[in-house]
């Protein structure tokens, strides 16, 4: 009966990982039959969340393009998934509308709260624009 117990205790504790381990080893084997199947052309997010365009291909390192002329070399075990899973999945919630307004970018963002020049004559409060009354508040 003690045998029978000890059995049971031991099974308890080494199935679940048993088969997380079968899990784990499986979900690698998938990375990285992806990240071996990866072209150009294809899009992707790294495992920082970057997204871009694999523009070409090299044995264990990737050219990735990020923004339009803004190319960057990566390894391959950088690539966390393809970008089409997981835009599907926004595709599928309604679709994503972007509010990009490319005339920001030719005149400057300019905050409208917080003008990026002061305006002439006028400093915003600070301790180093204060008038100087005989230096440091401690000395006086």
């Amino acid at each position: 009966m003690d045998i029978l117990l000890l059995i049971l205790i031991v099974a308890v504790f080494i199935l679940p990982s048993f088969f997380m381990m079968r899990t784990q080893r499986r979900r690698q084997a998938e990375l990285q039959n992806m990240q071996a199947s990866i072209q150009s052309g294809d899009r992707v997010v790294t495992v920082s969340g970057i997204h871009g365009t694999i523009v070409g291909v090299r044995d264990t390192q990737l050219d990735v393009e990020l923004a339009p002329g803004l190319v960057v070399v990566m390894d391959r075990i950088a690539v966390l998934r393809r970008a089409e899973t997981a835009e599907a999945g926004i595709a599928g919630a309604g679709g994503y509308e972007s509010t990009y307004d490319a005339s920001t970018e030719e005149q400057g963002f300019q905050h409208p709260e917080h003008p990026a020049q002061p305006e002439q004559g006028h400093f915003p409060e600070h301790p180093e624009n204060r008038p100087t009354d005989g230096g440091h508040p401690e000395n006086r």
